[in-house]
């Protein structure tokens, strides 16, 4: 980007004079959207990555049954095309936000003062704002656009543009993730959005029946989409190669009994995380390796034509690519006239109601008598005839808009003609021919249509799905309604209840956070409370950390009770590694942070971060019983003591771990150190003394703890650990 400074006001108390220069700097020293004419322009495009774009229309909100409203009323226009051209300048960003809060303000001025002038801005204008917001748009919408509609005030302050505007804050709270709600809407809808068995079925019949490129195409990106949890729009930057081989090795027991090593091959596919996710390798799963090498296939050899036209694009930019429609001679020169008929052809009109008696002609005059398309009348407006340079600049200008980084990809360093997913214009259609000359990219929109929404968007209205062409439908006999973000949902859901570790399934799904991962878990609340319930059937009703568990995926407080301590009040205190249940109200900690070795600490299976914790104590204590052992060999005076602290430690850790990797218990068990293990200095003195301080235990679960710890203790010490 070229150097640019921001905007800053020259005069203090002449607010007009400064909206004046903010508007002529926006128009005389920024450059962005001036390929789409500028300042002259009322309508610019922002080119996303993925190849989706927003539009920025400065018009008025529409009414009932328009599609757009009236251009907005100067000087509002120029002022509001400043805003955007400013605020893009710096970090371009989705601008739908911010248009329907200029769209707002600009139709409140208009109501209240009968002028479009931001000057005239006052507190009433803000109070009809926010009235019409909040009539219009729903609860997480509101949100957003008061966001905006904050900064907008603030900078308009800071610009010193207009003074009398009252200090504003967003009232509108964000709204709380349905995923973790629990009203009878969001279970509603908990319920609605995570796919049912006859769909995920559906998914894969779809492929199975599939026969025309368009069944094939879409089936074949929601196989891609099924085979980890994914993003529609990343599908725009996989590759023809995006499939590659890595090697593993994996402990098995052979036919003597032995354990070995045996290597075994992984297919994963290369993939792009939006969102600044970045490169990720996602495997595979060996039951639906071929499927996906299948899809790969599909897409690619659906994608040839395209991507021959590409190549070619980017190699002779201004040459037409000469396809199989074309009827010139093989000589035909590029700055040659065509005549209608080969234009006809080249381009993928029809030919078949030209007249004969001027198809051979080259005449400006009778192609714009013919042609009435604004394209082909634009094409004429400084040129007697058409030749096939004019149509190569055409075409590859027209086609280069969907990828901002033409020739090469968005944040990969490959061609366009390297993308897996791309097809020509109509090549998926049922009707119209494939424009050989053409390369484009179906956007994440296309995907849902085809995926059933179409059916949603366009009710009362006969529309063909990949579902209903090749012969899909619900069980109850209704249009199957699935987008690709569901897929993605139904996955994480799906490795929730695999209890796939937090930090394995954020980097699966190419999360940038960890705490994200609960907006995709829609487990049923019955479905987390049988995790309770299978405590209970194992006897272990008194190490129940169920409801502990949820309390920390939606992230409130963990308190006693739900560690099981009904006649304790309170909110326990996270260690790290789990949460400590000393109450801190009688007497202080006299551990010193070592929490894992503690009886009052709990680990409950399945919090997020415990596991891998667990494991970076565990290489910390084994390099310090490392030292111990090595100061011990050496007759280092105390060193002894500490070989016994530290393999005791180690023991426990091992312990844990072993737990928290244990099949056999649910989700929300409690694991916490027994007595036996922890002996506190009060019980050793009175033992010294002849006091008996036996604790009862019927715990079970603590007996096995305790036999599996000393197990790992004497193991460590002999060295087998």
């Amino acid at each position: 980007m070229t150097q640019v400074i921001p905007f800053t006001p020259k005069h203090e108390v002449d607010c007009k004079k400064n909206l004046l220069d903010f508007i002529e700097r926006a128009k005389n020293n920024l450059s962005i959207y001036e390929d789409q004419g500028g300042f002259n322009s009322d309508n610019w495009k922002v080119i996303y990555k993925n190849g989706r774009s927003s539009s920025m229309h400065f018009t008025g909100l529409k009414s009932q049954g328009n599609k757009t409203g009236e251009l907005m009323l100067q000087p509002f226009r120029d002022f509001a095309k400043a805003y955007m051209r400013d605020l893009q300048t710096w970090k371009e960003r989705n601008p739908a936000n911010y248009m329907v809060v200029l769209k707002t303000v600009y139709e409140m001025l208009v109501e209240t003062n009968e002028s479009a002038d931001i000057l005239d801005f006052n507190g009433i204008t803000l109070r009809k704002t926010t009235e019409s917001l909040e009539n219009r748009l729903s609860s997480g919408a509101l949100y957003r656009a008061g966001q905006v509609l904050e900064s907008l005030l603030s900078d308009i302050q800071e610009y010193k543009i207009n003074l009398t505007i009252p200090i504003w804050k967003n009232p509108w709270k964000r709204p709380n993730e349905k995923a973790t709600g629990t009203s009878h809407e969001d279970r509603a809808w908990q319920e609605n959005r995570l796919l049912t068995s006859h769909q995920i079925s559906c998914l894969a019949d779809a492929f199975r029946l599939a026969r025309t490129p368009y069944e094939q195409f879409y089936s074949s990106q929601a196989v891609l989409l099924m085979a980890a949890p994914s993003r529609g729009g990343e599908l725009h930057f996989l590759t023809t190669d995006c499939l590659f081989e890595t090697t593993a090795f994996k402990e098995v027991v052979d036919t003597s009994g032995k354990v070995v090593k045996e290597e075994h091959t992984i297919l994963n596919i290369r993939w792009v995380a939006a969102k600044g996710g970045g490169f990720i390798p996602k495997p595979v799963h060996p039951l639906i390796e071929p499927t996906v090498r299948e899809a790969v296939q599909r897409l690619i050899a659906i994608g040839e034509p395209a991507r021959r036209a590409t190549q070619w694009s980017i190699k002779h930019p201004n040459e037409f690519y000469r396809h199989d429609g074309c009827i010139t001679a093989g000589d035909h020169r590029e700055d040659a006239p065509l005549t209608i008929l080969e234009f006809a052809a080249a381009m993928g009109l029809s030919q078949d109601n030209i007249p004969n008696y001027f198809a051979e002609s080259i005449e400006r005059s009778a192609f714009l008598n013919y042609y009435k398309q604004k394209w082909i009348q634009n094409l004429f407006e400084t040129k007697d005839c058409i030749t096939y340079r004019d149509l190569a600049a055409y075409t590859v200008g027209n086609y280069k808009k969907s990828f901002p980084k033409f020739p090469n990809l968005s944040q990969i360093n490959k061609p366009v003609s390297d993308m897996l997913c791309l097809v020509r214009d109509n090549e998926l259609h049922s009707e119209f021919q494939s424009k050989g000359y053409s390369f484009t990219a179906p956007t994440i929109n296309q995907l849902n249509d085809a995926l059933g929404s179409i059916h949603e968007r366009k009710k009362g209205t006969i529309v063909q799905s990949l579902f209903t062409s090749v012969g899909l439908k619900e069980q109850n006999g209704d249009n199957l309604v699935i987008t690709s973000h569901q897929i993605r949902v139904w996955l994480s859901t799906m490795a929730e209840r695999g209890e796939m570790e937090s930090l394995d399934l954020a980097m699966f799904a190419g999360r940038s956070r960890i705490q994200d991962n609960r907006a995709y878990d829609l487990r049923p609340m019955e479905e987390l409370a049988k995790e309770s319930r299978k405590l209970i059937s194992l006897g272990l009703e008194a190490h129940d950390g169920t409801k502990a568990l949820q309390a920390v995926k939606v992230n409130v407080p963990i308190t006693f009770e739900m560690l099981g301590h009904k006649d304790r009040y309170g909110v326990v205190q996270a260690s790290g590694f789990g949460y400590c249940e000393h109450d801190w109200t009688m007497s202080p900690c006299s551990k010193a942070g070592e929490c894992v070795t503690c009886k009052e600490h709990s680990c409950i299976k399945g919090m997020p971060n415990t596991k891998e914790r667990l494991l970076e104590l565990e290489q910390v204590v084994k390099h310090e019983l490392n030292r111990a052992v090595e100061a011990d060999n050496n007759d280092y005076s105390g060193a002894s003591s500490w070989v016994i602290y530290q393999s005791k430690k180690l023991a426990i850790i091992k312990t844990l771990l072993t737990y928290l990797d244990n099949d056999d218990y649910p989700e929300g068990l409690i694991i916490r150190v027994p007595e036996d293990l922890d002996v506190s200095l009060t019980r050793i003195a009175l033992n010294e003394l002849g006091y008996s301080t036996k604790v009862t235990d019927n715990s079970t679960l603590s007996e096995k703890i305790t036999l599996t710890t000393e197990s790992n203790f004497l193991a460590i010490l002999q060295g087998g650990l």
